[in-house]
């Protein structure tokens, strides 16, 4: 939901975020859907992903390329929800770093299993929600610019200055997510010295 967070962001940057977002859920005027209910779920994950990062990140957000920001949004998103980083550091960093560098939602779900075989929690969700999940993954990683529309996975090539946040802020971890190889992470580092 790229777009609807962008159109949200104002609210969530606002000194009066908690009076603006009760109101856009009860018009939905930004984020376009039919039920309250479905608003106030929307809106209460823009606002877990809004609260995972400072608030300068989201300064620095603002002056982004689109590409720019949809990296920004899915390095949130990695900070936001442990299954979503645990897929993507076991499953999609792993599969890059091989000679396969293909990715299916039958290999999504095989990872949820893994991962489920170990939290109780995990694997007492019902199959509905865990086909939506991976399904979820699949497309936050299409959005990102990390998968390709046949399912191969492709590195998150940006400006180096679109770099500039997690360099700086010791988040340089991101770059690996973005499946740079190491010199190109070098020359990142070395064109923002």
């Amino acid at each position: 939901m790229f777009y609807e967070f962008n159109r949200v962001l104002p609210l969530l940057l606002s000194p009066e975020a908690d009076v603006l977002l009760k109101k856009e859920i009860k018009d939905r005027g930004l984020i376009q859907v039919n039920s309250e209910i479905g608003a106030k779920r929307i809106i209460a994950e823009f606002r877990k992903r809004f609260d995972a990062v400072s608030l300068d990140f989201w300064k620095w957000y603002e002056q982004l390329s689109e590409k720019g920001q949809r990296a920004a949004l899915f390095y949130c998103i990695l900070k936001c929800y442990r299954l979503i980083f645990d897929f993507h550091v076991n499953l999609t960093m792993r599969r890059w770093n091989s000679t396969d560098h293909s990715l299916s939602k039958n290999d999504v779900m095989m990872e949820y299993y893994q991962i489920a075989s170990q939290d109780q929690f995990v694997d007492s969700w019902s199959e509905k929600t865990r086909g939506k999940i991976t399904s979820a993954y699949l497309t936050i990683l299409r959005q990102a610019g990390i998968l390709d529309a046949n399912g191969q996975l492709q590195p998150l090539l940006l400006d180096p200055q679109d770099y500039r946040y997690y360099i700086i802020n010791g988040e340089d971890w991101y770059l690996d997510a973005c499946l740079l190889l190491p010199y190109e992470k070098e020359n990142i580092i070395k064109a923002l010295s």
